[in-house]
């Protein structure tokens, strides 16, 4: 199979790979953009680089399959190269800082709004968690002196009975006797 390439074709080709090669440039400055705002784990970066170059690959390959009949040249990929690089080294740093500012301008907005609309929620949540704290502690307190008395409890009656019998009297100095011991003395 033979494919019509001339010179003027293999050129525009070229200028469409350094074209290219400045795209994915781009796209690697959206996640230096990225890393610059939020904070990173070395095993992140590593697992986003390595999505770039898969995505790269994959955008290079389709490039090669539309233009070049999947034909991979050199120059396509130094096309590229030189162009990732020219963008990188110019224009990028620059788009780079500007996306950076522009980005915790945006975050920093974002953060201002988000207070102004959900201060008075908070404060709303604030007010009513106080007035269920005191509710909650009056509620406990009541409950406390609606407890049952130790001496009438069923469970305290048989151990008032065996600490009876143990030390011959209330352990809180009342003259409370069990009544099998009532029965005992009579």
């Amino acid at each position: 199979m033979m494919t019509d390439i001339t010179i003027a074709k293999e050129t525009q080709l070229f200028l469409w790979s350094l074209l290219l090669g400045a795209g994915l440039s781009v796209l690697y400055d959206v996640l230096r953009v990225l890393r610059l705002e939020t904070h990173h784990r070395n095993a992140v970066i590593c697992i986003e680089d390595i999505l770039y170059f898969l995505v790269c690959s994959v955008i290079t390959f389709g490039f090669l399959l539309k233009d070049n009949c999947g034909e991979v040249r050199g120059y396509v990929l130094i096309g590229e190269l030189i162009g990732w690089v020219l963008w990188h080294l110019t224009i990028g740093s620059a788009a780079v800082h500007i996306c950076a500012v522009v980005f915790s301008t945006v975050k920093h907005f974002l953060i201002f709004l988000f207070k102004i609309i959900f201060s008075p929620i908070c404060c709303v949540f604030r007010f009513i968690s106080k007035i269920l704290k005191k509710f909650t502690k009056k509620v406990l307190q009541k409950e406390k002196y609606n407890l049952k008395h130790k001496r009438i409890m069923m469970y305290n009656l048989f151990n008032r009975c065996k600490n009876t019998r143990q030390k011959g009297g209330e352990p809180d100095g009342s003259t409370y006797h069990c009544k099998k011991e009532k029965k005992t003395q009579q």
